[in-house]
């Protein structure tokens, strides 16, 4: 594992890294949302606030221009009824001015002309609240006296009063608003300022993944390199051991055949001849003579059977197809096991590696199919086309279960490696295609020009 300074290492500080942008992305998320909720409250409580207002002032101009009303009126008719129906009225529009005037010493409490107004209110009320009282009585030209000195000028007043303070409303409206922005700016200048630190954090946690994968991908390609060149040079040395014992088993088949099986054919002969030299002697010493030769010529027999079985001559002299009528008839003398042998066009000049292969590959699976089997019954076919030549070896017996990648488990001996080891030394391919309880097929493909390798194969064969 690669280390930084430190001693953490480069795994623990990348994880460190996407943590912190983790960490920022939320806070970032978290002021967004803070800021969004702030906004969206300021904005309505200003809203609200200025609809207050608004609907506070046009109350108290409301009622003043009601009361202004009601008063003409009641000069107009002035009756004891029409006095009394105006008192309920004053009082009832002035009880409704409290609670604009209140809303308004809430909101406005900071504006000097606030005061300045209520009093002047407080004044109207006290001019107009005796009216139906003292005016009763009064001639139209004090009536319309009290109208032009006590009435208008004080409505006007509180008019324009009303309208200063509005204004000043509106002026605290937009303060306020000034001062909403430039703390919403300042807010979006802190996310802005996070924002940026999580993408300087994320463009280093990046650069460092990035470096990371980049070395670790060198590191795998160097190890697949290592592992590759170690694999082939663990299949040339393998093609090499099996040239080696393929050519030891040659010349030691050769040496037995030759050497020890000539010189027991000779020994034969002087036995045979001693025999004739001794006719009517004592029958003890023919009886030892015909024993010696009996011996001679079983040692002659199992000199060519371990001949045969090191390399059989008749694959160097006459070919494959020989060769193979010699195995299998040899196979079934040895067991009670059916055999069928199916040739198709094989020539008898074939190259040595792709003939020898064929046969190993029959002798392999013939013995495991005497050895674990069970079968009754064994199928072998060798067929040649313009550039290819097929062997396939095929049983009814108990077959053998796959492992779990659908590959045979490698308990089963090392009978099958060697096979699919001489057919990659070949240049071929191997491919078997076991049925628990119904058998097992081995097809063996090698090229004999230059092509491609070609599958034997059908889709319910596994490669091995």
């Amino acid at each position: 594992m690669l280390r930084v300074p430190g001693g953490l290492s480069k795994r623990a500080v990348i994880r460190a890294g996407y943590g912190a942008v983790i960490a920022v992305l939320v806070l970032s998320a978290a002021e967004a949302y803070r800021i969004q909720v702030s906004v969206s409250e300021q904005h309505l409580e200003t809203y609200r606030r200025n609809v207050d207002s608004d609907k506070a002032f046009q109350t108290l101009r409301l009622n003043l221009w009601l009361a202004g009303n009601d008063v003409r009126d009641f000069f107009i008719n002035t009756t004891q009824a029409q006095a009394d129906i105006l008192q309920a009225q004053l009082a009832e529009l002035r009880a409704e001015d409290q609670q604009p005037l209140q809303f308004l010493e809430r909101t406005l409490s900071h504006n000097s002309d606030l005061p300045k107004m209520r009093r002047s209110l407080g004044e109207f009320w006290t001019v107009v609240d005796p009216v139906p009282r003292t005016m009763l009585h009064a001639s139209d030209r004090e009536k319309f006296g009290f109208i032009e000195r006590e009435i208008v000028p004080r409505r006007g007043q509180l008019y324009n009063a009303m309208v200063d303070l509005a204004a000043a409303g509106q002026q605290q409206l937009q303060e306020n608003e000034k001062e909403f922005s430039t703390a919403r700016r300042r807010a979006a200048q802190r996310l802005l300022l996070m924002l940026g630190i999580g993408v300087l954090l994320s463009f280093l946690v990046a650069r460092a993944s990035v470096g990371h994968a980049e070395n670790l991908e060198r590191q795998a390609e160097r190890h697949f390199a290592e592992v590759e060149c170690a694999k082939q040079e663990l299949q040339q040395l393998s093609a090499r051991l099996l040239e080696v014992e393929e050519e030891g088993r040659r010349r030691l088949s050769r040496e037995l055949h030759d050497e020890i099986g000539q010189t027991l054919a000779l020994l034969q002969i002087e036995i045979s001849h001693a025999q004739a030299a001794l006719a009517g002697q004592a029958p003890a010493l023919r009886e030892r003579l015909a024993r010696a030769r009996e011996l001679a010529e079983r040692t002659v027999q199992t000199v060519r059977n371990i001949s045969g079985l090191l390399r059989p001559a008749l694959l160097d002299d006459l070919g494959l197809v020989p060769a193979l009528q010699f195995q299998l008839e040899d196979f079934m003398r040895r067991n009670a096991i059916t055999c069928e042998f199916v040739e198709e066009g094989v020539a008898d000049q074939l190259p040595d590696s792709a003939k020898t292969c064929v046969y190993r590959v029959v002798q392999e699976a013939l013995h495991n199919c005497e050895k674990h089997s069970g079968a009754t019954k064994v199928r072998v076919v060798v067929r040649q086309l313009p550039e290819l030549l097929m062997a396939e070896v095929e049983d009814n017996g108990c077959g053998f279960p796959l492992g779990e990648q659908g590959v045979p488990l490698r308990n089963t001996g090392l009978g099958l490696l060697g096979m699919r080891e001489r057919a990659a030394m070949a240049g071929g391919s191997l491919a078997v295609a076991p049925t628990p309880g119904r058998g097992t097929r081995i097809t063996l493909c090698i090229p004999l020009a230059p092509a491609p390798t070609l599958e034997a194969a059908t889709p319910d064969e596994v490669r091995v």
